[in-house]
Parts: C-alpha cells; sequence; structure tokens
C-alpha cells in the first residue's frame, strides 16, 4: 500500500499553543481537523486528477484500479492521507485497437505500437503476447501473457501527482486553519 499524507506539525500554520489558549485544547483540535479535513477533500480531487491524465487513464479507473480513497482526520489524530493499493491497470483500458502489427494503446497519455501483440475479445478484450515458452495446456511453445499498464500506487508519488499534492497541501492548509480559529474565536484570534 502508498499513501501520501498531510500531518500538522506547526509549521507554517498559526501557533497551536496560542489556539488551545484562545479556544481550548478540545476546540483548537477540532479546527485544526476541520483544517485538515478540508485541505485533504481538496488535495484527494486534484490528485486523482493529476493521477489520471498522467497515467492517460479515466478517474473512475484511478479509482477502480488503484483503490484510491482519502482517509480523513479522525479524533485528535491530526493527519489525513490519499492510500491506494491497487495494482496494475490492464492495458485494454487504454485504448487499445488491434492493427496488422499489434496494438495500438496510450498508456501514460501517448499513443504507442506493442509490437506482435494481439487482442482476445472473448477474454474481455485483454491485450496479449506470445512468449515462445511452453504451454502445457496445449502442449506448445505458445504461452501467452497479458499486458498491463501503469499501477496507480507508483504513479501517486512521483511527478505532477507529488506535486499537486505538495502545492495544494502547503498552500491551502495555512490559510485553513486561520480561517477556521479566526471564526471559532468570533475574531479574537487571527
Amino acid at each position: 500500500m502508498t499513501a501520501i499524507t498531510i500531518t500538522f506539525q506547526g509549521s507554517g500554520l498559526p501557533k497551536f499553543e496560542d489556539a488551545v489558549a484562545a479556544l481550548g485544547s478540545t476546540k483548537a483540535t477540532r479546527a485544526y481537523r476541520m483544517a485538515l479535513n478540508t485541505t485533504g477533500k481538496k488535495v484527494y480531487t486534484e490528485v486523482k486528477r493529476t493521477v489520471a491524465k498522467q497515467m492517460g487513464a479515466s478517474q473512475a479507473r484511478v479509482v477502480k484500479y488503484g483503490h484510491l480513497r482519502r482517509m480523513p482526520a479522525l479524533g485528535s489524530d491530526l493527519q489525513t492521507s490519499i492510500e491506494s493499493s491497487g495494482g496494475y491497470i490492464p492495458l485494454k483500458d487504454f485504448s487499445a485497437r488491434q492493427t496488422r502489427k499489434g496494438v495500438s494503446a496510450s498508456p501514460w497519455g501517448k499513443r504507442r505500437l506493442f509490437g506482435s501483440t494481439f487482442i482476445v475479445t472473448k477474454l474481455g478484450g485483454q491485450v496479449f503476447r506470445n512468449t515462445g515458452k511452453f504451454s502445457e495446456k496445449s502442449g506448445r511453445n505458445n504461452a501467452v501473457e497479458s499486458l498491463w499498464g501503469p499501477a496507480v500506487p507508483k504513479e501517486l508519488v512521483k511527478d505532477q501527482s507529488k506535486a499537486a499534492f505538495e502545492r495544494i497541501a502547503t498552500q491551502t492548509l495555512p490559510t485553513e486553519a486561520a480561517r477556521l480559529i479566526k471564526l471559532l474565536t468570533s475574531g479574537a484570534m487571527t
């Protein structure tokens, strides 16, 4: 399982001790938890969109195959995370088309030809390649293997998706925490 996490550590945020003094421990924790969850929702939406674009897949497929989910901050646990535990997405889900030379598909958003491959419609339209190894089923050297595209957990923590996570988290969390503390103290603390 892969996860990216936002944890409250106090850096760049309104001082937690000042919020505790103004609001009390319970309300201050609640304010920071609410800020983390609001930020977590924004980050989840942007990361899901960015990972889908980065992989060349739809957001629905990213959630389905990547088991992508947002874990909110609960109780006094001041952290929220986005977790993914899925595997590789089948190559058939990247607009695979059969051509004379093989299958054309677009994983990572770039169309390319996978030479000497073929689509088997009886097996759900999956893309296969003949490995030339021995197949016990047929008794000949014609074993096949299916081809796969990118994996959501691997793509979640690199390139544009990692940058989107860091950008939204660092921009939104401090302002959201300050807004909620100001709201809960009726403007007494800014």
